[in-house]
């Protein structure tokens, strides 16, 4: 199905609107890595689903990003005919923005999927990296601060849950980047003992990458499913 590409500016970042040839007014807001790993978002483009991008790269979820984030959606349901909740992807660390934007505005969320997050910032970025340095500004920490700090995505799974935002998790079980037991198993125990509803589909020999399924069809099931 033909679709059309549309990118401007809004506050300094770049937005890319990819809109199908027949939208149905529902959306895809993958908050990182537009293209990477699109099989399902391709999928649902084809059955009339408009994909979203807003490039607030190196903010790693925070709250100025979140709130950044959250001016560049009222914008866009005023520059489209799309409905109110987005569907949003969260794919390594573009989990944290996916996990943080639906707890912060969950009126606005409909649905979310999370593909080997990151849901642990003293799991991910790794050590004297770059990115942590860059993590560490971003949310006013230091490499000492960081050890206590309580306010990664899996401190608040029970605010999380609470909102009953559906949710699918996938995950590579052997992740040597975002280690599955460090993030994305801390969501499904949790899930399990308070008895929350969470999609879980785990990949036994898979690493960080590849990311999604080979076969998407439970994802775009996931989406379009009541």
């Amino acid at each position: 199905m033909n679709s059309t590409t549309q990118q401007f500016d809004f506050a300094g970042h770049t937005a890319t609107v990819i809109v199908p040839e027949k939208p149905n007014g529902k959306w895809i807001w993958k908050t990182e890595f537009l293209h990477a790993f699109d099989a399902a978002e391709q999928a649902l483009l084809d059955r009339g689903y408009t994909r979203v991008y807003y490039e607030v790269s190196d903010r790693y979820g925070s709250f100025g990003a979140i709130r950044l984030m959250h001016r560049f959606h009222l914008e866009l349901l005023k520059r489209y005919p799309l409905r109110r909740e987005a569907i949003l992807f969260g794919f390594s660390r573009g989990g944290l923005y996916a996990f943080n934007y639906a707890i912060t505005y969950p009126e606005y969320v409909d649905k979310v999927y999370l593909d080997a997050p990151v849901l642990n910032l003293r799991s991910w970025p790794h050590d004297g990296s770059p990115e942590q340095a860059q993590l560490l500004r971003e949310y006013h920490l230091d490499t000492n601060t960081l050890k206590t700090f309580c306010g990664s995505p899996k401190d608040r799974l029970g605010e999380y849950f609470s909102l009953n935002i559906p949710t699918l998790l996938i995950a590579g079980e052997k992740d040597t980047t975002v280690p599955y037991p460090e993030n994305g198993k801390i969501m499904a125990e949790y899930a399990e003992v308070h008895k929350y509803p969470l999609t879980v589909i785990t990949k036994p020999d898979c690493d960080h990458h590849p990311h999604s399924l080979t076969d998407v069809t439970p994802i775009v099931d996931f989406v379009e499913g009541n």
